[in-house]
C-alpha cells in the first residue's frame, strides 16, 4: 500500500487521544440500520450515528462514512426492474440517505462533506480521491454516497474502493451482531465468534464477511476490516482499541 499521511499534518485538526489503534478509517453502514419499523428513518438512530462519528472525529481520526440505501430500495431485491436498474435505483436511495446524515453532522458544526459515486448536479459531485483526500486528510468527515457508481456492486465493494483511494488503514463493517461467528449466531446457539482471523480462514471457513469483489480489493491492499455491532459496542472504543468485534487480516502484526 501506499504510505499513509498522516490526518492532522497542518491542519488545526489535533488528536485528543495520542493512542489510536486506526487514524484513518472507513466505516461501512448499512441503510437497513437506519429505518424502524414503521418508518424509512429511525431519528433515534441517526443522532446516535452522528454522536458515533462526532466521537471518533474528535479523537483526532480521519473518518469517511459509506452508507448503504437499505431502508429506501435496495436493488437486489427488486425483481420487477431489469437488474440495472434497480442497482441505479438503490444507488440513488444511498444519496438521500448521505444528505440525511450529512445534514445532522453538519448541524453539530462538524466538518462534513459528501462525496459520490454519481453526481447530481446541485447536490452532490463526484468523488474525486485527488481533490478529496486534501479535505480528508485535513479532518473533513466524509460521507460517500452513489456506491461505486457503477450497477452490479454493493457498497460494501464501495467501502473497499474509498479505503484503497483514501489510504485507510482499516475497513469498518458496522453490523447488527457484535463480530463474525463460526454461524448464524441466531440460528445456532453453538456458534463461536472469531476474535481475529485471517483473509485465508475466512475464505476456507466461508465466513461471508463481505461479498467477494470488497474482500478481494482490502486482501489485496493488506487493508484489515473489522466486524462489530453498531448498537452493542461504541465506535470509538474500535478506533482507540482495536480489540472490539472481528478484525480480518493478512496475519501480520498490527
Amino acid at each position: 500500500m501506499a504510505q499513509k499521511s498522516p490526518c492532522n499534518a497542518g491542519t488545526d485538526h489535533k488528536p485528543t487521544s495520542t493512542n489510536l489503534k486506526f487514524k484513518r478509517c472507513i466505516v461501512k453502514i448499512s441503510g437497513e440500520m437506519l429505518k424502524s419499523t414503521s418508518t424509512l428513518f429511525d431519528t433515534l438512530m441517526l443522532d446516535y450515528i452522528t454522536k458515533q462519528i462526532q466521537d471518533v472525529h474528535l479523537l483526532g481520526a480521519c473518518i469517511g462514512v459509506v452508507i448503504g440505501g437499505g431502508n429506501i430500495l435496495r436493488g437486489r431485491d427488486v425483481q420487477w426492474l431489469n437488474k440495472v436498474d434497480a442497482d441505479n435505483c438503490g444507488m440513488l436511495a444511498t444519496i438521500i440517505n448521505g444528505i440525511t446524515l450529512h445534514s445532522k453532522l453538519h448541524a453539530l458544526g462538524i466538518p462534513v462533506r459528501l462525496s459520490s459515486g454519481i453526481p447530481v448536479q446541485g447536490v452532490v459531485d463526484r468523488c474525486n480521491p485527488f481533490n478529496d483526500r486534501r479535505e480528508f486528510d485535513r479532518g473533513t468527515v466524509f460521507i460517500f454516497v452513489g456506491g461505486t457508481g457503477n450497477p452490479l456492486f454493493t457498497t460494501d465493494t464501495a467501502a473497499a474502493l474509498r479505503a484503497v483511494e483514501f489510504n485507510a488503514d482499516v475497513v469498518i463493517k458496522a453490523t447488527k451482531v457484535d463480530g463474525v461467528y463460526s454461524a448464524d449466531p441466531e440460528i445456532d446457539k453453538n456458534a463461536t465468534r472469531y476474535t481475529m482471523v485471517t483473509y485465508d480462514e475466512a475464505i476456507t471457513k466461508n465466513l461471508q464477511i463481505m461479498d467477494l469483489a470488497a474482500f478481494n480489493i482490502c486482501r489485496d491492499a493488506k487493508i484489515p476490516i473489522c466486524v462489530y455491532s453498531l448498537t452493542q459496542q461504541p465506535l470509538p472504543h474500535v478506533i482507540t482499541k482495536g480489540d472490539i468485534g472481528t478484525l480480518v487480516t493478512d496475519g501480520g502484526k498490527q
